[in-house]
């Protein structure tokens, strides 16, 4: 079994040799490693790539990003989903412009206190952006190491390796690395694993049984019906709703409360335009769309799809507008 200090060496010069070419690397900017952990949450990284290039040239600082409206700031995040990143990231930045001079602190402990930092991101931005010892456990962190030992402690691991180190800045994200790219849930690449000769799921062939499955709760399936009604100009109807998912975004008019708030628009003439499946969390929805008219549009507005980049819009609305596509003249 290699030791905390060989292992984490093995570690970071896989990382040396492998490591991806990612644009918050070229200089490690504290608050570009900031943004890029928050977008990273729940997220791939092939995904997060353009979101963050597309970020950081509209708020390419703390100061403006505090500054921004919220709105805005939602905006630049359609398409990423858990839009409460977006807004926590923006309170976030706020309180450092007001307590830390715009100044993102480097320990553990000051991170802690910024709204949307957790014990992960604080980690991630205290070793990746300022080289400080703090361990880092992640869902790729947490699978590596419950493989690697064969049983389930990541946090213990975790400091172990970190105080061990030579860099903590290559260990974290070679072992996020590992993760992403080779000890995969399933289908790992075991072959190309630098851990593989003292991997004790690996010896034991136990791959399939670490980490323990969690119980994420069974799938909802759902069917929504939207609507696609446009003006002369070819505006499109739409309305900002409050509910449980994609708060505060603008939706099309739908027919369907069990996802989305607000009461039902009443349309007429509906012609069917196709159907489009989207995920959110543990909801598998099949939308519906349809071409219509409306006679009352109280609490909507109708927006020009030109501006959709600047206005805070879930990710389906995109894939409606290119199922429509030419299909559909203006009303």
């Amino acid at each position: 079994m290699h030791t905390p200090r060989r292992a984490a060496r093995i570690i970071e010069s896989w990382f040396a040799a492998h490591q991806r070419g990612l644009p918050w690397r070229a200089t490690y900017d504290p608050y570009h490693v900031w943004v890029s952990e928050i977008m990273a949450q729940q997220t791939r990284l092939d995904v997060v790539v353009p979101y963050f290039e597309r970020f950081i040239a509209r708020f390419p600082s703390i100061s403006t990003l505090a500054r921004a409206d919220e709105d805005d700031v939602v905006a630049q995040w359609s398409g990423l989903g858990y839009y409460r990143r977006a807004r926590m990231l923006r309170q976030g930045a706020i309180e450092v412009v007001n307590r830390f001079n715009a100044v993102l602190p480097a320990d553990v402990d000051s991170l802690l206190t910024i709204p949307g930092i957790g014990r992960y991101t604080a980690g991630a931005i205290a070793s990746i952006a300022f080289g400080k010892r703090a361990p880092i456990v992640d869902g790729n962190v947490a699978r590596i190491l419950a493989r690697f030992h064969g049983y389930e402690d990541a946090w213990a691991h975790a400091e172990a390796l970190v105080a061990a180190c030579g860099s903590p800045r290559a260990l974290n994200q070679g072992l996020m690395e590992l993760g992403a790219l080779v000890c995969t849930p399933r289908k790992p690449l075991c072959g190309e694993c630098p851990l593989r000769p003292s991997c004790i799921a690996f010896g034991t062939d136990r791959i399939d049984e670490l980490p323990a499955k969690k119980n994420a709760g069974p799938a909802r399936d759902l069917r929504v019906t939207l609507y696609l009604i446009r003006d002369r100009s070819g505006r499109i109807l739409m309305r900002r709703e409050r509910g449980p998912l994609m708060n505060a975004l603008f939706h099309l008019p739908h027919g369907d409360t069990s996802l989305l708030t607000g009461e039902p628009l009443t349309v007429r003439r509906p012609k069917a335009i196709g159907t489009f499946r989207h995920t959110i969390t543990t909801r598998k929805i099949r939308f519906e769309l349809f071409a219509a008219e409306c006679r009352a549009i109280a609490d909507y507005e109708w927006i020009d799809p030109r501006d959709l980049a600047t206005i805070p819009h879930p990710s389906y609305v995109a894939k409606a507008l290119r199922l429509a596509g030419n299909q559909i003249a203006a009303i």
